[in-house]
């Protein structure tokens, strides 16, 4: 064996060359003469510091993009809307909230629980606008089934809420559909919106004679359902 040191690493193989870190650090002199960090080797503590402050500017821009989105949907859009997947405020089974609104035709308030609930009346209760596709097709098909319940002396109280719509085109309408069953005018979506949490028409909600909701339609109601609701309300109020 020779007398010399062995060249093997600590796994027993040969190196293949000198280890840089045998090799001494050199110091380039800073601007004022003093030793600098060695030439070669990363400054490590320079970059460390820069990180955390890339990172704290990226976090905090993302905090402010969140709030001004935040802001802009609270403020432009409002309180989240509901749609027809989320349903009105008031859901069947519940009590339906009593309102009094302006008659569009220039009578009494109209008041649902004057028109139902106090007097043990059950109620039809629709919301609808000259504006609205689907009503124009609905609206008449409710005026001339009112006039038809009423005439075979049913309990069943049908009551409209005029959505939303300048007054000469509802009375427009309303004279159009035939309707002849008191209509409250919501013009600033207290009832429709606020109360109801309506966001499209139309819509018609069931009411028994102790005021519980039993159906609510949205869109247009047809014949079908409107009578099988007919025979519900009737019976329960019999």
């Amino acid at each position: 064996m020779s007398g010399g040191a062995d060249a093997r690493g600590p796994s027993g193989g040969e190196r293949a060359g000198p280890d840089p870190r045998d090799e001494p650090a050199v110091h380039e002199p800073g601007p004022d003469g003093s030793p600098g960090p060695p030439t070669g080797t990363p400054d490590t503590a320079g970059t460390a510091g820069r990180r955390p402050s890339r990172r704290l500017g990226a976090l905090l821009l993302g905090l402010v993009l969140a709030a001004a989105l935040a802001f802009f949907l609270f403020v432009i859009l409002g309180t989240p809307a509901r749609n027809g997947t989320e349903g009105p405020l008031v859901a069947v089974g519940t009590a339906a909230p009593d309102f009094t609104l302006p008659s569009l035709t220039g009578g009494p308030p109209v008041s649902l629980d004057a028109l139902g609930r106090n007097h043990h009346r059950p109620v039809v209760l629709n919301f609808f606008a000259s504006w609205c596709v689907p009503c124009q097709k609905e609206t008449p098909l409710l005026a001339s089934t009112a006039r038809a319940e009423a005439a075979k002396g049913s309990p069943v109280q049908f009551v409209g809420v005029d959505v939303n719509d300048p007054k000469a085109d509802a009375l427009a309408f309303v004279r159009q559909a035939g309707i002849v069953y008191p209509v409250g005018t919501d013009t600033n979506l207290q009832v429709t919106t606020v109360l109801y949490g309506l966001n499209a028409q139309p819509n018609t909600f069931f009411i028994s004679a102790s005021g519980v909701v039993i159906g609510h339609v949205l869109g247009a109601v047809d014949q079908a359902t409107l009578d099988a609701y007919l025979h519900r309300l009737a019976g329960a109020a019999g």
